[in-house]
């Protein structure tokens, strides 16, 4: 009973871990197609630099710049979330692998049996 008990409470913990990693990747998700948007803005900003400077407008080159640098920033950014979500699938269980598991234990309970070493140390003991 007490070891149903314990894991009941694993289980629980465990959903609750994935309840948050959820969260954060939601978080991380949003986060990215924020920065897909605001690359599709600095895109048309740079469209609209190279049709001016065709108009004969002439332009900033530290505008050009910034606009560089913001779209670097915006590439590393993205790149850390990509890195942050393949690191998040490798690292934990999918809610499927958790459902196994907990099927493995609700249905064979590893629980009720034993280790080597307390087979060996009944054997020990029986001599």
């Amino acid at each position: 009973m007490a070891d149903d008990q314990g894991s009941s409470q694993d289980i629980k913990a465990l959903q609750s871990s994935i309840l948050v990693l959820s969260q954060k990747i939601k978080y991380l998700v949003h986060n990215e197609k924020i920065l897909g948007r605001n690359i599709l803005i600095l895109n048309k900003k740079i469209a609209s630099v190279n049709g001016a400077s065709n108009s004969g407008s002439t332009i900033n080159n530290e505008q050009i710049n910034e606009i560089l640098d913001k779209l670097k920033n915006m590439e590393q950014k993205v790149k850390n979330i990509e890195a942050t979500l393949e690191l998040f699938s490798k690292r934990y269980a999918k809610s499927d692998e958790l459902k196994e598991m907990k099927y493995i234990i609700d249905n064979i309970n590893p629980l009720e049996y034993t280790t080597v070493e307390q087979v060996k140390k009944l054997i020990k003991e029986e001599k």
